[in-house]
């Protein structure tokens, strides 16, 4: 699974409230499946955040006058170095969120998802999100 589709699961998990669901066995299974998710996501989140720190600490005398010309809405010019740099910090922060990574989940029946969660505001794209990324299924679950 893409790091970046972990990420938004993580997301979407994070925004249920546990002292809403009764049921133990859902809420079990949905905070072991955000744990391991989320461990994944901080990994990420610290790879991108020592790039970020690099590019910042490499390029901080050009910072502060490219930020302002982006501010007013100019055009960015002469500073072709940074540019370039930039795009390259970019695609590799990209490159980190596109990664592949073995998961390891444990479904829930969509039925018995919705009851547990049924006080909560997930919307339909994000119940279909889920679904389409296995952590809730339709089929029954033996």
């Amino acid at each position: 699974m893409k790091l970046a589709t972990i990420n938004m699961i993580v997301g979407i998990l994070a925004g249920i409230k546990l002292n809403k669901i009764t049921d133990k066995r859902v809420k079990t299974t949905l905070v072991n499946d955000y744990l391991h998710l989320r461990k994944f996501v901080r990994e990420a989140e610290t790879d991108r955040q020592s790039l970020v720190d690099k590019f910042q600490e490499d390029w901080s005398d050009e910072l502060d006058a490219i930020n302002a010309l982006r501010q007013d809405g100019k055009k960015v010019v002469g500073h072709d170095g940074y540019l370039e740099a930039e795009k390259d910090t970019n695609k590799a922060i990209s490159d980190i969120f596109a990664r592949e990574v073995e998961v390891s989940i444990k479904p829930l029946a969509m039925d018995e998802f919705m009851t547990a969660c049924s006080g909560e505001e997930l919307t339909i794209e994000q119940l279909a999100f889920l679904q389409d990324q296995a952590i809730v299924v339709t089929a029954p679950i033996s």
